[in-house]
């Protein structure tokens, strides 16, 4: 629910670009499971 927030709270159009460009940067500490294999879903 925070990265969708942040989502809303950031400068990004679209949700695939601020995953890619954001969260697999950022959030990774964070989130660990997080992978890039939500791309493909989106």
């Amino acid at each position: 629910m925070i990265i969708v927030i942040a989502f809303h709270q950031s400068g990004y159009r679209d949700f695939k670009t601020y995953y890619i460009h954001f969260v697999c940067y950022y959030f990774t500490n964070e989130f660990p499971e997080l992978t890039s294999d939500l791309i493909w879903i989106l």
